[in-house]
């Protein structure tokens, strides 16, 4: 079964159940704003340096909260890319950060591109079937997660010509660089794509 195949069936199953994988992270109706969920440090692969968390901003009527996914090293992290999910518990956007708003260190497209692809984390570090949907949405959206980063870099070498001698690292105006909305529902119902900018 293709991944994202699979993923239209798990986000089902949750619905089935009456739950969503905010339910199964959060353990609540409502997530708490700004805390990280499933705990302080999120759920974490040493072997494949790989780590997720979830939480939610105050007064963000917009996702239900979103999940942050990281790439560890000894002395920093790059974040790969943010899973914002919608009320209704079902994925509908992937988003990248500049550096300031998560607290990471730059990369190379190249460099992005190849933790994208070894992102993974077993499922025996957290809850497995939250883990199963990270691990399956960066299978099911690759393509989509490896132009997510192109995109970031350009946005942030186009901000560089258009403001001369100012760090856009810095600037705290300039926080998502690049996006994806995601529609799986309409892609299930045969009436369109899966992904639409």
């Amino acid at each position: 079964m293709a991944p994202r195949e699979e993923l239209v069936r798990l986000l089902e199953d949750f619905e089935r159940e009456g739950t969503s994988v905010v339910g199964l992270i959060c353990g609540t109706a409502e997530p708490e704003p700004w805390r990280l969920y499933p705990g302080e440090y999120g759920v974490f692969d040493r072997a494949t340096s790989s780590q997720f968390y979830f939480h939610a901003h105050a007064g963000a009527a917009h996702e239900a909260g979103h999940f942050h996914t990281v790439r560890l090293f000894p002395d920093h992290t790059v974040h790969l890319v943010g899973i914002s999910i919608a009320a209704d518990g079902w994925p509908q956007a992937l988003f990248t950060l500049n550096t300031w708003a998560i607290g990471d260190a730059e990369a190379t497209a190249a460099e992005l591109k190849r933790h994208v692809r070894r992102f993974h984390i077993d499922p025996r570090h957290g809850a497995p079937r939250v883990v199963r949907f990270v691990n399956l949405l960066f299978r099911a959206f690759e393509g989509d997660l490896e132009r997510l980063q192109e995109e970031k870099l350009a946005a942030l070498a186009a901000y560089r010509r258009a403001h001369p001698g100012i760090n856009p690292l810095e600037d705290r105006g300039l926080e998502i660089l690049s996006r994806v909305g995601l529609d799986l529902r309409r892609q299930l119902a045969g009436r369109g794509t899966l992904s639409s900018r």
